[in-house]
């Protein structure tokens, strides 16, 4: 680019282990823009962006959860904020900016109307019901410069119900022979974990420690489980605000041997070999990226019987219906009794992680292309 300004502009709400997911997907799109672009990311709210920092300069704009969204005198402060972003903008003149879900859209979006240059994308990466505002912030900015993307299909749907635009539904994918050779073989992911690597059966599951990912009801499944059989453990990797629950519920059951929650483990994406057995008892997802995850890591799942998951794995093996602590405890014992190697072949096949990977790569060349 002339002068060294950025040709791409990303900006993400913030950084962080909660993030990663999203910081992911962002970094898989905007890997397949052409060599001679400069990718730059913005974090309105600060913290780690390791994913991102692959792909670009990484900046963080020091903002607060107050002056981005606070009353009071925080409207003046936000007020100069965006006035002082918006001179930033106008200078730099991105030639595309991607926005990572409404939040940022929120923010952003009445800024760039004054760079009629300048494509916009706005990603929706999990299922929200938009306000009104919301709504008519998307359809009231100029439509020969929006676009928007759901990253999966079953999302896009979501998202036209409420907005009435056109919104690309496109299966997030990852690169399966890179992923595959980061991948720690099971003992040494289980002592990247901190676990014996011995026989013991190890039940897996993973993300934020928050309700919508159903962890209190896989425990409540897994408990009698674990309590008939010594050698039977889950570890659950992820940090939250639901931590102090799960740990209470832990301890009520008497399976602080059993059952671990490590929190946020940096190398967790290279350690899905050391589970036999994932369990994802989300009760929404936009896409759930740890199901491809484990998939491509050859780790047998159960998952709970959402759309986003049938549109990834079209089989049926695999799925919890009803997502009850009983159904969670049916299938498991049903799994773990049968062969857990031959669903994990039988999801990789459902998946098809490089035809995925083949097709997600042709429709981000398209959404990245100069108009």
């Amino acid at each position: 680019m002339p002068g060294g300004c950025m040709s791409i502009l990303n900006v993400m709400w913030a950084g962080g282990a909660a993030y990663l997911s999203t910081h992911k997907v962002h970094r898989e799109i905007l890997a397949f823009a052409d060599a001679q672009e400069m990718v730059s990311s913005w974090l309105l709210l600060p913290g780690n962006s390791a994913p991102l920092q692959t792909i670009g300069a990484v900046e963080s704009l020091g903002l607060s959860s107050s002056r981005l969204k606070g009353r009071g005198w925080q409207v003046l402060r936000r007020l100069y904020d965006r006035a002082r972003l918006k001179r930033r903008l106008l200078r730099e003149a991105p030639r595309l900016v991607m926005l990572d879900g409404i939040g940022v859209a929120r923010y952003f979006l009445p800024l760039l109307r004054s760079l009629p240059a300048t494509q916009v994308v706005v990603v929706f990466h999990g299922v929200k019901r938009l306000r009104a505002a919301e709504v008519r912030l998307l359809r009231g900015f100029p439509a020969q410069r929006l676009r928007l993307l759901a990253v999966s299909r079953t999302l896009s749907e979501d998202v036209v119900r409420q907005v009435q635009l056109p919104v690309l539904g496109v299966r997030n994918a990852l690169d399966p022979g890179f992923f595959r050779a980061a991948l720690l073989s099971r003992d040494d992911a289980r002592k990247a974990l901190g676990l014996a690597t011995s026989s013991s059966l190890l039940l897996g599951a993973v993300g934020r420690l928050v309700p919508e990912k159903g962890f209190v009801c896989l425990l409540q499944a897994v408990a009698p489980l674990l309590q008939a059989n010594a050698a039977l453990q889950l570890v659950i990797l992820g940090e939250g605000p639901q931590r102090k629950e799960l740990e209470a519920l832990v301890a009520a059951y008497g399976l602080q041997q059993q059952v671990l929650l490590p929190g946020h483990v940096a190398q967790a994406v290279s350690c899905y070999r050391a589970f036999d057995l994932l369990c994802i008892p989300s009760e929404q997802e936009g896409l759930g990226l740890v199901l491809q995850e484990a998939v491509i890591a050859g780790v047998a799942v159960l998952a709970s019987d959402l759309p986003v998951f049938r549109e990834q794995l079209a089989i049926d093996a695999g799925f919890v219906a009803g997502n009850t602590a009983q159904a969670w405890q049916a299938a498991i014992s049903q799994v773990l009794a049968g062969s857990m190697s031959q669903l994990a072949r039988d999801q990789v096949e459902a998946l098809a992680p490089e035809s995925a990977w083949a097709s997600f790569q042709t429709v981000c060349r398209q959404l990245l292309q100069r108009a």
